[in-house]
């Protein structure tokens, strides 16, 4: 790509592709290709990112990889997944009152309808046909049932879309929850930023947002792709946990959580592998390091400040005079990945790969 030298003498600057030239790298059986290079436009100056090759690419491959150019894909098996999961999860909040209750949501038939909403569900092909059965599902029992309704709201809030299996959507399986809470999102409701989530335009800019969330110091696209999948810094924290192995002579598995964290959000109280690998590693070998201090700086894995942390510094100054030069930056974490909606064995490492192929195959679109 050619660099131009601002008259300024100031630095060198890349100018934006036009949608006609992102065009080029859009893959040519996919319908509409303006459509997604605008979008991918649109969604990369929202991000706040180089409108060019490199990051260009980084998207379409993984739209490429999550969807083939869907803004709606629909998933093979959908009816059995959805079934599946919403039997384990009324059975997990209402224990033996699981049948009865989902019974209750499912084998009714609304007004106007010939079919209940079972049979509604095991006719749904994509994620949108599941989110609109379930606020039909929602209003029918709002409507027939309120007091019901407003008692089940009170002792489960927002149960039926909390019971929704739907947690990631759109043409880059976005994290439904990252959506709704991203700043970008601010005066819409939860379920209208779903609504967008489901066209091209919305699924591409969340799915933009979520990949170029974070500014980390990677050297290959490789190492985003897999932070897509496994969450922010997770490439950069498994090289952490492989020189804390490495320092501590445990064979700790680089999965890039330094903690275990719940499905609130929030630390756990119990310690992992590798809290338990660091607690000893400070004691034997970095003693004006508190642990007071270990487990509060821990808590900022998921940020960029982490590696303004002594416990960073120390860690890595430690293997770096071990070994004689410095320590990777990062490594595809080790992550089986475990979802309803995949087949076989899939990895983090498998993704991450088959998405940089992806990406380097676009690069040489635009040749």
């Amino acid at each position: 790509m050619i660099l131009l030298l601002a008259c300024s003498g100031g630095p060198e600057t890349t100018p934006e592709l036009s949608v006609e030239e992102l065009t080029r790298y859009v893959r040519k059986d996919a319908e509409d290709r303006a459509g997604w290079a605008t979008d991918v436009r649109d969604a990369l100056r929202q991000a706040d990112r180089p409108i060019d090759a490199d990051h260009a690419c980084q998207v379409l491959a993984i739209i490429e990889q999550e969807s083939g150019y869907e803004p709606d894909p629909s998933v093979p098996g959908l009816a059995d997944i959805v079934e599946e999961e919403l039997t384990a999860q009324v059975d997990d909040k209402l224990g033996f009152l699981g049948d009865t209750a989902l019974s209750m949501l499912l084998d009714v038939t609304p007004e106007g309808s010939e079919r209940s909403f079972r049979e509604q569900l095991r006719a749904v092909r994509t994620e949108r046909d599941v989110d609109l059965l379930f606020r039909d599902m929602k209003a029918h029992h709002a409507l027939k049932a309120p007091r019901l309704a407003a008692g089940l709201e009170r002792i489960f809030p927002r149960l039926i879309e909390r019971l929704n299996p739907v947690s990631t959507a759109g043409s880059m399986q976005v994290q439904v929850g990252f959506a709704q809470d991203h700043p970008v999102s601010e005066g819409l409701d939860r379920q209208a930023v779903r609504d967008l989530l489901y066209t091209r335009h919305g699924g591409v800019l969340y799915g933009t947002l979520r990949l170029f969330d974070h500014d980390a110091a990677y050297d290959a696209a490789v190492y985003r792709f897999a932070d897509f999948n496994a969450g922010q810094y997770a490439s950069r924290n498994a090289a952490f946990q492989t020189q804390v192995a490495d320092l501590t002579g445990t064979g700790l598995a680089p999965d890039g959580d330094l903690l275990i964290w719940t499905d609130r959000g929030t630390p756990s109280t119990s310690d992992g592998e590798t809290v338990q690998a660091l607690l000893a590693w400070r004691a034997e070998q970095a003693p004006d390091l508190t642990e007071i201090r270990l487990r509060w700086e821990l808590r900022s894995e998921k940020e960029g400040g982490f590696e303004d942390s002594k416990t960073w510094s120390l860690v890595r100054g430690s293997w770096a005079e071990k070994h004689g030069r410095e320590p990777d930056y990062a490594r595809v974490p080790d992550v089986a990945l475990d979802s309803p909606k995949l087949s076989g064995q899939w990895t983090t490492r498998f993704f991450a790969d088959k998405v940089d192929k992806r990406y380097r195959d676009c690069l040489a679109r635009g040749g």
